[in-house]
C-alpha cells in the first residue's frame, strides 16, 4: 500500500468515526498532511495500514525535538500494557518458555523443539568452543576493572570472524546463537563453569553471581531474559536495523546496539536501581532513571510483575524487604517498570553493579538479531535522515 488517503478513507479502513481519526492525529498515532486543495487532510497509507494492524493504537507522549520512525515488522508488537512476540502474548509465553524458546520464536517464527545435548563432534559445537576461546583470549587483555560495555564489545568483535553471514534460516540461527555465546563468554567467571549442555541461563549465571545456580535462581534469570528479549523498535533496535541495512554482519550489527544500549537512559537504567538497593536507599527520583514509568506502558509495564515475582523468590529476607520498600510506588509516581525489577535481580543475586547491563543486552540480542535478519530482506541503506540547517548563513 502506498500514497495518501483522505480522512473518510482512513475512517473506513480503521472502522472508526471521523472524530476518532482526528483524535488519532492529535495524539500522534497518525500524521496529518495537507490535502491537494490545501484545506483538507491526507494521511500516509502505509502509516494507516500499520495502525490498522494493531489491536489498539497507542498514544505517544512526545518531547520537544522527538523523532518518530515507523517501519513494518513481524517480529513483535507492543501497546499500553501488553507485548507480543510474533503474535504470542509475552506474559503467557513466559509462564513456560526458556530463553532458547524465545530466541527460536523471534529468529524463525516457530517455537523451538527441545534441544538435544550438544555433541562435541558436531560442527556447531566446535564453532561454539572456538568462539568461546577467541573471546576469552581477547577479553583477557582488558584491565580487570574494564566496564561491562567494553567487555561485551570486545567479545562481539573477537567472535565476528567465526560467525557466518546470515544467508539461510539455519545459518541465521547458528550465527545468532554464537553471538549470544560470545557475549556470555566476555564476562568474567565468578563461580564454577556450567556443565556441558547447560541452558543459556545456566551458562550466564556463574558470570552474574557467586551464588550457587539453584533451580529458582536459574528460573529468575531465564524469566528475565525472556521478558527483555524484544520490545519493538527501541532505540538500540533501531541502531541495529540501521547497521543491518548496510549489510553489516550479525556481530557488527549487535555492536551498534551495544553502543546505544550503554547509555543511562536505556541499557544501563537498571544499574542506578541496583546501586540504590545495594546502599539501602529508596528511589532518588520516581522517573525512568529510578525505575518508574514507561513512555508506552502508561497503565504499567507488564514485564515488571512476573520478573519481580521470580526475583523475590530468590532474595534473602533482608534483601527482599529492601526491594519491596523500593518498588512501593511513591505518592503521585507512575508504576515501576522492568528496570526496577532488573535492578532488583542484580541486588538479589549479590552481583556487582553493572551486571544488569550485561543481562539486558544478552537478552535483547535475541530481538536485535531478529530485526537484523528481517532488515536483510529490505532495500539496502534505506535509512537516510535529513537535517534542517540551523547555523549561520
Amino acid at each position: 500500500m502506498s500514497g495518501r488517503l483522505t480522512a473518510n478513507e482512513v475512517a473506513e479502513r480503521l472502522g472508526v468515526e471521523l472524530a476518532t481519526v482526528y483524535a488519532y492525529a492529535s495524539r500522534g498515532s497518525l500524521t496529518r498532511h495537507a490535502g491537494p486543495d490545501g484545506r483538507s487532510s491526507a494521511y500516509d497509507a502505509d502509516e494507516v495500514e500499520l495502525l490498522a494492524r494493531r489491536a489498539r493504537p497507542r498514544s505517544t507522549r512526545r518531547r520537544p525535538g522527538a523523532v518518530d520512525v515507523v517501519i513494518g515488522t513481524t517480529v513483535s508488537e507492543i501497546g499500553d500494557g501488553w507485548v507480543r512476540y510474533r503474535d504470542h502474548d509475552l506474559i503467557d509465553l513466559v509462564t513456560w518458555a526458556r530463553f532458547e524458546d524465545a530466541c527460536q520464536l523471534l529468529w524463525t517464527g516457530d517455537l523451538a523443539e527441545p534441544e538435544p545435548t550438544p555433541d562435541p563432534s558436531d560442527g556447531s559445537e566446535r564453532d561454539r568452543l572456538a568462539v568461546v576461546a577467541a573471546v576469552e583470549r581477547a577479553t583477557a587483555a582488558l584491565p580487570s576493572q574494564a566496564p561491562v560495555t567494553a567487555r561485551l564489545v570486545t567479545g562481539a568483535a573477537a567472535a565476528s570472524p567465526w560467525i557466518p553471514r546470515a544467508t539461510t534460516t539455519e545459518s541465521s540461527v547458528l550465527g545468532a546463537s554464537l553471538v549470544v555465546e560470545a557475549l556470555i563468554a566476555s564476562l568474567p567467571l565468578l563461580g564454577r563453569a556450567a556443565p556441558d549442555g547447560a541452558s543459556v541461563a545456566g551458562r550466564l549465571w556463574p558470570r552474574v553471581s557467586e551464588q550457587a545456580p539453584t533451580p529458582a535462581r536459574l528460573r529468575a534469570l531465564d524469566t528475565t531474559l525472556v521478558l527483555l528479549a524484544e520490545h519493538e523498535l527501541a532505540t538500540s533496535t533501531l541502531a541495529v536495523r540501521v547497521a543491518a541495512s548496510t549489510r553489516a554482519k550479525p556481530a557488527e550489527a549487535v555492536m551498534a546496539g551495544l553502543g546505544t544500549a550503554s547509555g543511562p537512559f536505556h541499557g544501563r537504567a537498571a544499574v542506578r536501581v541496583h546501586r540504590r538497593l545495594a546502599e539501602g536507599l529508596g528511589p532518588s527520583s520516581a522517573d525512568a532513571l529510578g525505575g518508574f514509568g514507561h513512555p508506552v506502558h502508561e497503565v504499567g509495564d507488564p514485564r515488571f510483575a512476573p520478573m519481580l515475582e521470580r526475583v523475590l523468590a530468590i532474595a534473602s529476607p533482608r534483601r527482599r524487604e529492601v526491594i519491596e520498600r523500593y518498588v512501593a510506588t511513591p505518592p503521585g509516581a507512575e508504576p515501576p517498570n522492568c528496570d526496577a525489577a532488573l535492578g532488583a535481580l542484580g541486588f538479589a543475586a549479590a552481583g556487582e553493579p553493572g551486571i544488569t547491563e550485561a543481562i539486558f543486552v544478552i537478552a535483547r540480542t535475541a530481538g536485535w538479531l531478529a530485526h537484523a535478519f528481517e532488515e536483510a530482506d529490505e532495500v539496502p541503506v534505506r535509512f537516510r535522515g535529513r537535517t534542517l540547517y540551523r547555523g549561520p548563513r
